[in-house]
């Protein structure tokens, strides 16, 4: 069971990128910006493993002093940008 959802997840990732790489180059600067805010937000929110080691390595690094809002805050930020990088990629092609 677990084989056959890797295939499918790894085809549905396939698909994923082979629509950014048609999609993402027809958007303007200013939409590829805000939909890459929304994919990131998103990221953070469902990469629940992923958010929770980045809040502990910030926590070890930095202590007390950054909040616990300040740390959530850094680790959006990171995966806004992220995705902003990630959407630049396939966005490159029109440069």
């Amino acid at each position: 069971m677990r084989r056959a959802w890797r295939r499918v997840r790894y085809r549905l990732e396939w698909l994923g990128l082979k629509a950014a790489t048609k999609l993402v180059p027809l958007l303007s600067r200013k939409a590829c910006y805000r939909l890459a805010l929304l994919l990131g937000s998103l990221g953070a929110i469902l990469d629940r493993r992923g958010r929770r080691v980045a809040l502990s390595n910030l926590r070890v690094a930095f202590g007390d002093e950054i909040s616990a809002e300040g740390r959530a805050q850094i680790v959006r930020e990171s995966y806004q940008h992220f995705a902003r990088t990630m959407l630049d990629f396939f966005w490159s092609p029109r440069l």
